[in-house]
């Protein structure tokens, strides 16, 4: 309103008539001259002066009042006009005089005073406006908005009315009048720069940056770098809010984040590397540009600006604590991300969402309890689901929804599957065809081992969900688990392709690209036994080596198999390397390989295996070996050997239950044959966290028809025994894993024509897992068998590996 102001108090100075004699004229010549320079202390006092040498000149005193205006000395000009008649005064003078009274916020004062100059001039709309622009600063706005609107009518041409409008509307806070004006006075002048500055800035306020963007472009020395910075912050500020929402596009979801972080750039001008925090405005710059490089999963980035915050103990709001935790977690630093979401809720403890990324923080650093502590008091703060009489689904609620999904999320992540199921399932009954329970139902039910289930439900979730990433990847999981590797491989690559940087489409790809690799697996043992018919001292290796996948369905591999044992009448050993093909598709594994045992001659071992998946509970297989391997040692260095063939029926319930028989036939070439039954069934007695105990029943029956071989071969018997198998998890680090396991066992063992007898077992193991290509289990067991009624006791060191390279 500067133009609007300072046009109301421009006088013809008095100095500049001919009624002083020259001296004086001189002198106040002089002094008004240092006043327009901005030499005010040496013009008053000239000013001073020349009123106490000519004290009856009012000429001089009404320019004294006008400098004293102009040095922002309102009060001082006021009590000095006091000294003069003001209906002699200068028009000009009484003027100043009522803007000086305004700014001293003395109204009744000033509207007097401009009612005296527009009872002289009649026809100036000066005074006028004088009188519209007091009622403004009297916060009367009422009456000034009555007056402005008949000014508009009265003057719809005059751009100083619509610039009183202007100041109106930026004192009442309404941006809009703002905006009307300015833009009234650009069309009567589109080189105003005043008026270009107001209306962008009004446009900023108002919120129409994308406008004030524009506006910048079309006026761009209307405003300077700090109001321009202001504009691209707020830009960048939109952009980021609009990058947060789902766009169907891909290639295009990070456009508005990408947009901010350039408005950034430009609000800056500046290297972030070495950004000046000291300013209050570059502070916020970088508080926007971590919740922006969060977006856009510039994770490392994020960090980055946050450490230079914390080298300058500058301390961040909430939203941008929580963003930086995203980024701590999202790199898989959890302790990291647990202070910065500790320190966000600290400042704004009612934000829920801040809450749950400290719930998956907790999950991840295997802190069980405290995840449940936390759910528990967030479910205490949610309100509870609404119910309707006689309606049995209830009303939403996506906070308390929410709440409970995490709860069941929590048993699921500390392999509780059943009771995560559970909560799923009450979730939805409680409000049926709810999209994200479905998702979730899928997901527990993939780690439940049910593959097709999950496959059928996300099938029908993507028709409805199409843009959904979560469903694409289960059904892609599903697909692996199924073996249909040509379809997981385009439903991964397409999601690789458009979503790089989800954790969820990583891991995925991770999973892919090990199916991929080529494998190792390998066991091996060694024992010794206090007797001798399965050897005093033994070994044994079992290893495979295959290649990567050719053609999707095959894998080449190699084998090898390694037996050693001492016997009274001597050593006996045997080494079956091999080669054989492995082909998979969603319903069969089949396997055929050969090998050939050295040093005992006995030809060339023939192994075909068939398997086949009836469906997510139920599977058959069968093995043909011809020239078996599993001919005992103890008569395979005798030269004897034997062929064998089994079918085999595993029915698994869920993760929790599974049981299995296999039958047996093998035909050896010293006129024995033997028949065999083996009978399992598992159980979960207790899953928590970090914590399993399963028992495993097991049955075992034999039947041979001759007795009198070199080998250990009972005419008939019958093995039962329970183990308690107790697994603890010890440390996780994510695909990292340090646990042991211990199991005890005991039963009774008939043989024909020995009777029965008890047996025993206590087993220990350290269970490492490197990552998810490498692992590694190692141990020790000891244990009691009769054999051909003498109790004989073992101990053994085993250890098993699993490499994907």
């Amino acid at each position: 309103m500067t133009s609007v102001l300072t046009s109301f108090c421009i006088p013809v100075f008095a100095a500049e008539t001919n009624h002083l004699n020259i001296s004086a004229s001189e002198r106040h010549q002089t002094a008004l001259t240092k006043a327009k320079k901005g030499h005010f202390d040496e013009a008053l006092a000239a000013f001073a002066e020349l009123t106490k040498d000519f004290p009856d000149d009012i000429g001089i005193k009404a320019d004294y009042i006008v400098v004293l205006t102009w040095a922002n000395k309102n009060q001082e000009a006021l009590d000095f006009a006091k000294s003069i008649d003001l209906n002699v005064a200068p028009t000009y003078c009484i003027n100043a005089l009522a803007r000086a009274a305004r700014d001293s916020g003395n109204y009744a004062q000033a509207l007097k005073l401009y009612g005296q100059v527009k009872q002289r001039e009649p026809s100036n709309l000066d005074p006028v406006l004088g009188m519209v622009l007091n009622h403004i600063d009297a916060n009367e706005f009422d009456i000034a908005n009555s007056d402005l609107s008949l000014l508009r009518q009265t003057y719809p041409n005059n751009i100083e009315v619509y610039r009183a409008l202007s100041y109106f509307g930026q004192q009442t806070k309404q941006p809009v009048v703002v905006i009307d004006a300015n833009t009234h006075i650009l069309a009567l002048n589109n080189k105003d720069k005043e008026a270009a500055r107001s209306l962008i800035i009004a446009a900023r306020e108002a919120g129409a940056t994308t406008q004030a963007m524009m506006l910048v472009e079309m006026y761009p020395n209307a405003v300077d770098k700090n109001e321009v910075g202001k504009i691209n912050n707020d830009a960048a500020a939109l952009y980021i809010a609009w990058g947060l929402n789902s766009v169907k596009d891909p290639a295009n979801r990070f456009a508005d984040t990408d947009k901010a972080l350039v408005k950034l750039d430009e609000a800056c001008q500046c290297d972030w590397n070495t950004l000046d925090l000291h300013s209050d405005s570059k502070q916020n710059l970088a508080f926007d540009r971590i919740v922006a490089l969060r977006n856009r999963y510039r994770m490392q980035d994020a960090i980055n600006q946050y450490s230079q915050l914390g080298k300058a103990n500058i301390t961040a709001p909430s939203y941008v604590l929580s963003a930086v935790g995203d980024a701590y977690l999202y790199k898989h630093m959890p302790e990291e991300a647990l202070k910065a979401y500790d320190a966000s809720i600290a400042k704004d403890a009612s934000n829920i969402e801040t809450k749950f990324s400290k719930f998956y923080t907790l999950i991840e650093l295997e802190r069980f309890d405290d995840a449940s502590k936390l759910l528990n008091s967030l479910s205490k703060d949610v309100p509870d689901y609404r119910s309707r009489p006689k309606n049995p689904v209830i009303r939403p609620n996506d906070a308390k929804f929410e709440v409970d999904s995490k709860s069941a999320y929590l048993l699921a992540y500390g392999d509780d599957l059943a009771g995560a199921e559970a909560k799923f399932q009450a979730l939805n009954n409680i409000g049926p065809m709810n999209h994200d329970v479905d998702v979730a139902l899928a997901e527990i039910e993939r780690w439940r081992g049910w593959p097709e289930k999950t496959e059928l439900r996300m099938s029908k979730t993507i028709q409805e969900y199409p843009d959904e990433i979560l469903p694409k990847t289960l059904l892609a999981n599903a697909h692996l688990d199924l073996r249909e590797w040509r379809v997981a491989e385009a439903e991964t690559q397409s999601l690789v392709r458009d979503y790089p940087e989800n954790s969820t489409v990583q891991e995925l790809n991770r999973r892919l690209q090990l199916h991929k690799s080529r494998q190792l697996t390998m066991d091996a043992f060694t024992s010794q036994s206090s007797g001798s018919t399965l050897g005093s001292r033994s070994k044994g290796l079992n290893a495979v080596l295959y290649s990567s996948p050719i053609d999707y369905n095959y894998r080449a591999f190699l084998s090898t198999q390694y037996a050693y044992a001492n016997y009274p009448e001597g050593v006996g050993h045997a080494f079956f390397p091999g080669i054989g093909l492995e082909y998979t598709n969603r319903d069969w594994r089949l396997t055929g390989a050969v090998s050939e045992a050295i040093p005992n001659n006995n030809g060339i071992t023939s192994t075909l295996t068939a398997e086949y998946r009836v469906n997510d509970y139920w599977s058959l297989a069968s093995l043909v070996d011809i020239n078996s391997s599993q001919m005992p040692l103890r008569g395979l260095r005798t030269g004897k050997s034997g062929d064998l063939i089994n079918i085999s029926s595993i029915y698994r319930w869920s993760d929790l239950t599974r049981a299995s028989i296999v039958a047996g036939y093998m035909n050896m070439d010293d006129s024995n044959q033997r028949e065999i039954i083996n009978i399992a069934f598992d159980r979960r007695l207790i899953t928590k966290p970090h914590n399993k105990l399963t028992t495993h029943l097991l049955v075992d029956t034999s039947h041979n028809k001759q007795v009198d071989v070199s080998y250990f071969n009972p005419a008939s018997d019958l093995d039962t025994k329970i183990i308690l198998d107790n697994e603890w998890m010890l440390w996780r680090r994510y695909e990292r894993s340090f646990g042991h396991r211990l199991q005890i066992g005991a039963g009774q063992y008939w043989q024909k024509n020995f009777g029965t007898d008890s047996t025993w077992t206590v087993s220990y193991e350290q269970q490492f897992k490197w990552d998810d290509a490498f692992e590694i289990d190692y141990g020790i067991e000891r244990s009691r068998h009769p054999y051909d009624g003498v109790n004989e006791t073992a101990t053994q060191f085993f250890a098993r590996l699993n490499l994907l390279y």
